[in-house]
């Protein structure tokens, strides 16, 4: 411990010399929560096990898959949902015929019910698939669930009938879906992310490929994405972890990764040094969202899971929730042009790059004016920082709010224990349990000091990577200002002086 707290000096050294890119190099790595058992098949499938007493005598079964709609062709938009719909319409254990009964009659038949505990999300990047609150007294069925998830590894059935089927009901999602917002997000990727593979990717997808798709692209998608070194395995409940993994290794190790495999990877956002800006409109959008875009790029998979990526987490913590203190303040005020503010940190929309985010509703149809608030506060930081009484608040309430869950550790429920691994396994986020994660940060938050934040923050909010998207109802009554001229607010902003936040 000694050893480590020399290295937690040595960070605060670094982030305070304007080093911080060097950090996760420099830093040793975390170690992971020894309440979970993680292993790897030699196929290259990921398994984490954790027992967990609450609720009792019941057990989470997932699978996660490496693989969402960016790994799509053009002539291919749409399948790596649609996919996600067909693991449900027959397997080879679950044929879902005259042979047995499909998953969702099996698992309804234990009281598992679809939609509710059983489900699945397709996403840009990552497809999960969950069978929850299941009951783990009877092995059988502990069993039974492992098999379902070991037939949408490998061996979903994709048979003709099942897909023309399917092709209705996604229709029908795809209308119910088909709205205002979605529109304006849809339209508005090919200009927020130009020469990119995220120009198109929704996983919704392209109807017309929806509806004439050749049975043998989603067979072949199917084998092509759907491989053991792109799976991870997590079960968590009131199981025991020795039996568990015997049967995953059972099971999953048969399993045979394809010899011609296509790499997989992440694909990249270039970098913009003028301001993006990107205007769409639609008739059934309600109202006016602008949304503000700080672009930067994520920290790589392979330096996270270190002491330096926990002090990286910390730092955005802070700037997120005291900028977002300071947007409220600014809403409440009646001169304000916005009726709401928010700030978060997280995805740039869609795809894997990184991007601090301030977006707001104009209290009228002044958006230039709504505009230039949100980048306004923006700046107030970029010039000023935060300050040092605004940052001991925002620490406490972090400790305060660590200590708690630090003390309930042994009430914590299935569901965020499970989140948990699916997040280490899908992008290597760190995962030390709140024990570890308790210790560290209390040695590691209080020797952090404002000036550290404000050196993270001003390399967030340059000059370059700024991204401004306005969405807007297509309406009479409501001004659309050019791109042009929100470009240009945003230099007046740049242009005036800017007082102090008190």
């Amino acid at each position: 411990m000694k050893k480590l707290f020399s290295y937690m000096l040595v960070l605060i050294l670094l982030i305070s010399s304007n080093i911080v890119p060097v950090m996760a190099q420099e830093m040793p790595a975390i170690p992971v929560d020894k309440n979970v058992r993680i292993g790897q098949l030699e196929n290259g499938l990921t398994y984490y096990i954790r027992h967990n007493a609450l609720p009792e005598n019941r057990v989470e079964f997932y699978i996660a898959q490496k693989v969402g709609s960016i790994q799509e062709e053009p002539q291919q938009r749409g399948l790596a949902h649609f996919l996600e719909h067909m693991c449900f319409n027959g397997t080879k254990n679950f044929p879902g015929d005259e042979r047995g009964l499909g998953i969702v009659q099996w698992c309804e038949s234990k009281g598992i019910k679809f939609g509710t505990n059983l489900n699945a999300y397709t996403s840009v990047d990552e497809t999960v698939y969950n069978i929850s609150n299941v009951p783990s007294t009877d092995q059988n069925v502990v069993d039974s669930c492992l098999l379902i998830l070991h037939d949408w590894s490998s061996a979903v059935l994709l048979q003709d009938k099942e897909i023309d089927k399917e092709r209705g009901v996604i229709h029908e999602e795809w209308r119910s879906r088909n709205s205002g917002i979605m529109r304006l997000y849809t339209e508005a990727q090919a200009t927020m992310y130009p020469d990119s593979k995220y120009i198109d990717c929704m996983p919704i997808g392209s109807i017309d490929v929806i509806d004439n798709f050749p049975y043998q692209a989603i067979r072949d998608y199917y084998q092509k994405w759907y491989r053991p070194d792109l799976q991870g395995i997590v079960v968590v409940g009131d199981v025991d972890i020795d039996r568990i993994e015997q049967k995953i290794k059972e099971m999953f190790s048969s399993i045979q990764t394809p010899a011609d495999a296509p790499k997989w990877e992440r694909y990249p956002i270039a970098d913009n040094q003028e301001t993006i800006v990107c205007i769409e409109k639609d008739k059934e959008q309600p109202n006016t969202i602008i949304q503000l875009y700080f672009k930067y790029d994520n920290v790589p998979d392979a330096q996270k899971n270190n002491v330096g990526y926990l002090a990286n987490q910390y730092l955005m913590k802070m700037i997120d929730r005291m900028l977002a203190y300071r947007l409220n303040e600014v809403m409440m005020k009646k001169e304000s042009p916005l009726a709401v503010a928010q700030s978060v940190n997280g995805n740039f929309l869609v795809s894997a790059k990184q991007a601090l985010t301030l977006a707001g509703l104009p209290k009228g149809t002044d958006i230039k004016s709504a505009l230039k608030a949100l980048y306004r506060e923006a700046l107030r930081v970029q010039r000023h920082g935060f300050t040092a009484t605004e940052y001991a608040r925002m620490r406490s309430e972090y400790l305060s709010a660590l200590e708690k869950e630090y003390k309930n550790r042994n009430q914590q429920e299935n569901n965020k224990l499970v989140q948990a691994c699916i997040n280490h396994f899908l992008r290597n986020e760190p995962l030390p349990g709140i024990e570890q994660e308790y210790q560290l940060m209390n040695m590691l938050v209080n020797q952090i000091p404002v000036e550290a934040v404000n050196q993270v923050y001003r390399q967030l909010v340059k000059e370059h990577n700024k991204v401004v998207l306005c969405m807007l109802p297509d309406k009479e009554g409501v001004n659309i200002p050019t791109e042009e001229e929100l470009a240009q607010a945003m230099k007046e902003v740049d242009a005036v002086k800017i007082a102090p936040y008190v």
